[in-house]
C-alpha cells in the first residue's frame, strides 16, 4: 500500500465510536450484540498499530474506504450506517482470513462467524454484500496480492 490510511483516520474512528456509543438506538438483544461488536471493532481500528492495519485491511481500504469514511465523518447512528460498518468489518475479517488464514481480532472473528452463520436474516443490502464477500472477494484479493 502506498500511503498510510489508518494513521490519519484513527482519531475520527474513536470520535465516531464515542458518538455511536452515546446515541445508539438499541431495540433488542441481537441489535445490542451487534452494537457491542461494532464498538469493539471501532476501538480496535482506532487504537491498533496503523501500519499493521493498513496491511491487514489493504483490499478493503481500496474498495470501501469512501463508504467507511462517510460513516465515521458523519453523525448518523442509523441502522443503514451500522449495516455499512458491519459489511466493512465482515469484509476485513474475510481479507485477514484469506491473506493470513487467521482473523486476528476476537470481535472481528465473532462478527464474521455470526454473519456467515445460516441463522441470521439480513436486509437485502447486507445480504448482497455478504454474497460478494464470500464468493467474489477471495479471488479479488488473491489477484491483488499476485499483481503486487
Amino acid at each position: 500500500m502506498n500511503e498510510p490510511y489508518f494513521q490519519n483516520i484513527q482519531k475520527d474512528i474513536l470520535s465516531y465510536r464515542e458518538n455511536l456509543e452515546k446515541n445508539n438506538m438499541i431495540i433488542d438483544k441481537t441489535n445490542k450484540m451487534f452494537l457491542h461488536l461494532i464498538l469493539d471493532i471501532l476501538e480496535y481500528l482506532g487504537t491498533e498499530d496503523p501500519q499493521k492495519l493498513d496491511e491487514l485491511c489493504e483490499y478493503n481500504i481500496m474498495t470501501m474506504k469512501k463508504e467507511f469514511e462517510s460513516v465515521i465523518h458523519g453523525s448518523s447512528v442509523s441502522e443503514k450506517v451500522q449495516a455499512i460498518l458491519l459489511t466493512f468489518f465482515m469484509r476485513i475479517a474475510k481479507e485477514m482470513d484469506i491473506k493470513y488464514e487467521n482473523i486476528e481480532n476476537e470481535s472481528l472473528s465473532k462478527l464474521y462467524a455470526l454473519m456467515t452463520s445460516k441463522d441470521f436474516k439480513y436486509p437485502s443490502y447486507i445480504k448482497s454484500q455478504k454474497s460478494f464477500t464470500l464468493e467474489s472477494m477471495p479471488d479479488n484479493i488473491k489477484r491483488m496480492l499476485y499483481l503486487k
